[in-house]
C-alpha cells in the first residue's frame, strides 16, 4: 500500500513537472510571438529628412526626452529603442590598406544605418564648421583642402593613429552634454548610443566622420591659432593634417630637424595640443616635403595648381586606347585580370565603363570640368558609351579659363572677314548676322579646336543676330543675364578676337554704356571701349559674368549707321533672344 502511494506521489510530481515545462515552453513561445509581433518594418521608415536645416537645429536643440529623438528623426519610439538594443546590428570585415595591414570595418544593418544617416542630417544642420576642416563637410573636399598649400616652400604632413576609434563613447556623450548644446543626460546616452558601437565610433558608420569633426573642433582652433602665429597655413581633412609655410623653413614650434638623427622631429607644442585632445601623431605617416620634390596632401599634387598624379592620367589613357583599339569587352577582361586591385565584398566584378567614367570624373573634379585634358578625354570616351551624357559647363569667373573657352573665333576661308562668336546656354553659338559668309569656319583656340565647318541655325540682318551650330560638342558655355535693367553707367566687359591673328589669345576690354541708341526699332547700347573688326558677335558681359549683349557694330566695320558709324554699340541679349529662339527667321537688307 505505502509503496502504491510513493509511486502515486512520485507520478504526480512528475506529472507537475511535465506541466511546469510545458507552460514555461509555452511562455517562451508566446514572449517570442510577442517580440516578433512588435519587430518594426523599416521599409516604410523614410530615409531622409524633410526639414530644413534652421528647422532641424532649433528642434535638436530643445531635445529633452527619449521620446523628442524618435520624433526628430521621423522613427517610431519603440522602433528606435529596439535597434539600439538589438543584437547583431553591425558587419564586421576587413579590408586591405595600401600601405600593409588591414582596416577593421563595422557596417551597420539598413535599419540602424538609415537612422544614423537621418542623425548625420540633423548633426550637419547643426554643425558650424570651422576654416580648416575640409573632410566630410559640405562644400568641401580634398581638392579645397589641398587648395590651402600651393607654391609653398615647406610642407608638413601627419596622421592621427587610430582615429574613429580613440573617440569612445563617454566623449560622444560628454559632446551633446557639454557647451554649446547643454542636452540632458538621458538624450546624450541616445545619441552616443545611435553612433557608437562597442563603446567606440565604428569605421563605417554614417555618422563617425561629422561626430569627430565635432569632436576635434577644440583641437583645430589651438591648431590653427598655433599656425597664424608661427606664421603657416593648417587644414585637417579627417585624421589627416597638413601645415604648411611659404618659407624655406617652419618655425621651431612646428617641426625641426634632429642634428643627430637628421630626421623631423614634430615639436612637443603640437603633440601637446593633439595628446591633450585625446590623439595620438602616427610618426610613420609623418613627413616634410620641402619645395621641388612632389608636394602632396591628401593624394592630389600641389604646386601652382591642385592636379592629379601623373600616373593616374596615363592609366586613364592607356585604358581609353585599349577599349578603343580592342573593344569593351576585351578591354574589360584585360584590366580584371592584371590592374582590378581593389577590395570589394562578394565576387561581383566592377563595370569597366564605370570605373573609367568615375576615374574621368576625378579628373574633372580636381583640375576642373572645364580643363582640356578632361575634356579631350571625355571625347574619347562618351563614343564607348551610349548612355553616358556630360554636363556642360557654366563659366563663373571673368578671369578664369571657363569663359575662355566659351568664346569662338570665325574666319572666312580666302577671305578678310573675320568675326566672334560665344556659346550660351540653350543657344548653341551666337554671333553678329553681318559675320557671316560663305565658307566661314569656327575654331575655338581655347579648347584646341580649329576648322570646323558652320550651320545656321537662325539669324536675323535686320538686327544683325545669329545663331549657329558646329558639328562637335560644346562643352562651355556662357550663362545669360537680364539686360533690361541696364543703364547708363553700367562696367561692362566685351570679349572676342579683334584683328585676330594666328596665336592670339581671347582679347577683354571693359568699358562703361554711355548712351542709350535706338535704330530702326532695335535698341542700341553705346560703350566707350572700341569694337573693331573681329570683335562683331562677341558676348558683351556685366559684373556677375553673365551675357547682356552681343556687339555688332564698331571702329572700321561696314557702314550702316551713318553718322554714327564710328560708335561701339550692342544689342540688348534680351531683346537678341526673340529672334534667336521663336518664331521664323526675319531677314531684311541693312539699312
Amino acid at each position: 500500500m505505502q509503496t502504491h502511494l510513493r509511486s502515486c506521489r512520485c507520478a504526480d510530481k512528475v506529472s507537475q513537472s511535465g506541466v511546469r515545462s510545458s507552460l514555461v515552453a509555452l511562455c517562451v513561445v508566446r514572449i517570442a510571438e510577442r517580440r516578433e509581433s512588435y519587430r518594426p518594418r523599416f521599409s516604410n521608415m523614410s530615409t531622409r529628412l524633410s526639414a530644413d536645416d534652421a528647422t532641424l537645429a532649433s528642434t535638436f536643440l530643445r531635445l529633452r526626452t527619449f521620446n523628442d529623438v524618435a520624433v526628430l528623426l521621423d522613427v517610431n519610439p519603440k522602433t528606435l529603442r529596439f535597434y539600439l538594443h538589438k543584437a547583431n546590428n553591425y558587419k564586421a570585415f576587413t579590408l586591405r590598406k595600401r600601405c600593409g595591414g588591414f582596416r577593421a570595418i563595422s557596417s551597420p544593418v539598413s535599419p540602424l544605418r538609415i537612422i544614423q544617416r537621418k542623425l548625420n542630417q540633423v548633426l550637419h544642420a547643426v554643425y558650424r564648421g570651422r576654416s580648416p576642416v575640409h573632410g566630410f563637410v559640405r562644400g568641401k573636399s580634398i581638392v579645397t583642402n589641398a587648395g590651402r598649400h600651393l607654391n609653398r616652400g615647406l610642407l608638413l604632413n601627419f596622421d592621427l593613429e587610430a582615429f574613429f576609434p580613440s573617440i569612445h563613447f563617454g566623449r560622444v556623450k560628454g559632446l551633446f552634454e557639454g557647451k554649446p548644446y547643454l542636452l540632458p543626460e538621458r538624450v546624450a546616452i541616445t545619441l552616443a548610443q545611435i553612433c557608437s558601437y562597442n563603446k567606440t565610433l565604428p569605421i563605417g558608420a554614417p555618422t563617425s566622420p561629422i561626430v569627430a569633426n565635432m569632436i576635434c573642433a577644440q583641437m583645430d582652433s589651438q591648431l590653427k591659432r598655433l599656425a597664424i602665429d608661427c606664421g603657416c597655413t593648417y587644414t585637417r581633412y579627417a585624421d589627416d593634417i597638413t601645415f604648411s609655410t611659404v618659407h624655406g623653413r617652419f618655425a621651431p614650434l612646428v617641426v625641426y630637424r634632429d642634428p643627430t638623427s637628421r630626421k623631423w622631429i614634430i615639436a612637443d607644442e603640437i603633440q601637446r595640443i593633439v595628446a591633450s585632445n585625446g590623439f595620438t601623431i602616427n610618426p610613420s605617416k609623418t613627413r616634410v616635403l620641402p619645395r621641388g620634390y612632389r608636394q602632396e596632401v591628401t593624394g592630389l599634387i600641389v604646386g601652382d595648381r591642385v592636379n592629379v598624379k601623373r600616373k593616374f592620367i596615363r592609366q586613364v589613357r592607356a585604358m581609353l586606347h585599349a577599349a578603343e583599339r580592342w573593344g569593351v569587352l576585351a578591354a574589360s577582361q584585360h584590366f580584371h585580370s592584371k590592374f582590378d586591385r581593389k577590395q570589394r565584398l562578394g565576387s561581383r566584378r566592377s563595370d569597366f565603363l564605370r570605373v573609367l567614367r568615375g576615374k574621368l570624373e576625378f579628373i574633372g573634379a580636381v583640375r576642373g570640368r572645364d580643363d582640356i585634358i578632361y575634356l579631350r578625354l571625355m571625347d574619347r570616351f562618351l563614343p564607348l558609351d551610349a548612355k553616358a551624357r556630360m554636363r556642360k559647363v557654366i563659366a563663373s569667373s571673368v578671369a578664369s579659363d571657363e569663359v575662355l573657352r566659351a568664346i569662338w573665333l570665325l574666319d572666312e576661308i580666302n577671305g578678310p572677314t573675320q568675326g566672334t562668336a560665344f556659346a550660351a546656354k540653350g543657344l548653341d553659338l551666337c554671333t553678329a548676322a553681318h559675320v557671316l559668309k560663305p565658307g566661314t569656319q569656327a575654331s575655338c583656340p581655347a579648347l584646341l579646336l580649329r576648322g570646323l565647318d558652320l550651320h545656321v541655325v537662325r539669324d536675323n540682318d535686320h538686327v544683325d543676330v545669329a545663331r549657329v551650330s558646329v558639328n562637335t560638342r560644346i562643352p562651355v558655355q556662357l550663362s545669360l543675364g537680364d539686360s533690361k535693367s541696364l543703364k547708363i553707367g553700367d562696367t561692362v566687359r566685351i570679349l572676342g578676337f579683334p584683328l585676330h591673328r594666328a596665336g592670339s589669345s581671347v582679347h577683354i576690354q571693359q568699358g562703361r554704356i554711355t548712351a542709350f541708341s535706338p535704330w530702326h526699332g532695335v535698341p542700341h547700347f553705346i560703350v566707350d571701349c572700341p569694337i573693331v573688326r573681329g570683335n562683331s558677335g562677341g558676348p558683351v558681359l556685366n559684373g556677375q559674368n553673365q551675357v547682356i549683349g552681343v556687339a555688332v557694330k564698331g571702329q572700321g566695320l561696314p557702314k550702316k549707321f551713318g553718322d554714327d558709324d564710328e560708335l561701339s554699340r550692342f544689342v540688348p541679349i534680351d531683346f537678341a533672344l526673340g529672334f534667336l529662339t521663336d518664331g521664323d527667321n526675319i531677314t531684311s537688307h541693312r539699312g
